[in-house]
C-alpha cells in the first residue's frame, strides 16, 4: 500500500501552488500526488511543470474527463508529460457527469460505458505507438506510455477497466465498493491491477465540526447520480459520513479496511491533515 495526496488545487489555485504542494508531498515522504481536471488550470500542464522541478514523486490525474480531450490530443499531451517527468505519470480517465458535460463543458452527454470503450481503443493505439503515421511517440527508454486507470465505481465500468486498462481510481468510495465491485471485476486477471482510492481526511479532535466542514465543501456532490449509488452501497447518507475524521490514531484505524485490500489510498489535504 502506498499513501498519496489527492488535491483540488488545480481547480482553484495556480500552477505555482501545485508545484509547492508536490514539493511538500515529497518532503513528507508520500508516494504520489493526484489532481483532478475541471475548471481551473490545465492539470496535465501543471503536473508537467511540477514534475520537472520536483523529483521522485509519482503524479496522476484523477481524473481527466473525456469531454475535455480527444483521444489524439490526450495521447500527445500525456506522452509529452511523460518525457518531461521521466515517466512518472499515471493517466486517470473518467466519463464525468451529465450535468458537468452539458452545463460546464457545453458538450453533448454520451452513453458513458460505450464512450469510454471507444475512447480507450483509440487512446491505447496512439500511446502504444501502433499508429506512428499519426502520432510519433518518443523513445520508450525515455518516456514509456503512462499507465491508464479508469474512474470506475460500478460493475460494468470496473469490468471495462479490468479488460482494457491498468486499474481503477475512485473518489468518495469506500471498502464496500472495493470489495463488492472492483475486486470481483479484476478476479482472474493475470496482469497486475492497480486500485487507487481517495477519500477526504480531516485530523481533528472535533469530529462533528470536521464532518460539517467536509459537508459544506463537498456536500453538493452527494446529489450526483453516480455518487448516490456509491453512497447507498456504502450505507451512508453523504460524502462527509464516508470521510476519515478524528484523531491521528482513530483516523488511521478507520483507514485499515482499504489498506488490507492492497489499494493505493489517496487522501485529500485538509487544514489539519497529517
Amino acid at each position: 500500500m502506498r499513501i498519496a495526496i489527492h488535491s483540488s488545487t488545480t481547480n482553484r489555485g495556480s500552477v505555482e501552488q501545485v508545484v509547492a504542494e508536490v514539493a511538500r508531498t515529497r518532503e513528507a515522504g508520500l508516494a504520489g500526488y493526484w489532481a483532478p481536471m475541471l475548471n481551473g488550470v490545465d492539470t496535465l500542464t501543471a503536473l508537467a511543470v511540477a514534475g520537472a522541478r520536483v523529483p521522485d514523486v509519482r503524479l496522476g490525474t484523477a481524473v481527466v474527463p473525456l469531454p475535455l480531450r480527444s483521444a489524439y490530443a490526450l495521447a500527445q499531451q500525456a506522452l509529452t508529460v511523460q518525457e518531461v517527468t521521466g515517466g512518472r505519470l499515471t493517466l486517470g480517465l473518467g466519463t464525468s457527469h451529465q450535468v458537468l458535460a452539458e452545463e460546464l463543458f457545453a458538450v453533448e452527454w454520451r452513453p458513458p460505458l460505450a464512450t469510454m470503450a471507444t475512447y480507450l481503443t483509440a487512446l491505447g493505439s496512439l500511446l502504444s505507438g501502433a499508429e506512428p503515421q499519426r502520432l510519433r511517440p518518443p523513445s520508450r527508454s525515455q518516456a514509456p506510455a503512462p499507465e491508464i486507470v479508469l474512474g470506475a465505481v460500478n460493475p460494468r465500468m470496473a469490468a471495462l477497466a479490468a479488460d482494457a486498462a491498468d486499474g481503477v481510481v475512485t473518489w468518495a468510495a469506500g471498502a464496500r465498493t472495493v470489495a463488492d465491485v472492483i475486486v470481483p471485476a479484476a478476479a482472474g486477471r493475470e496482469r497486475p491491477f492497480r486500485v487507487v482510492t481517495a477519500v477526504p481526511v480531516c485530523v481533528t479532535d472535533d469530529e462533528p465540526a470536521g464532518r460539517a466542514a467536509i459537508h459544506r465543501k463537498l456536500g453538493a456532490n452527494d446529489a450526483l447520480p453516480s455518487y448516490q449509488r456509491v453512497l447507498a452501497r456504502e450505507g451512508v447518507d453523504g460524502i462527509a459520513a464516508l470521510s476519515l475524521v478524528g484523531g491521528r490514531v482513530r483516523g488511521a484505524g478507520r483507514a485499515r479496511p482499504l489498506g488490507r485490500r492492497g489499494c493505493d489510498r489517496a487522501r485529500r489535504p485538509r487544514r489539519r491533515d497529517r
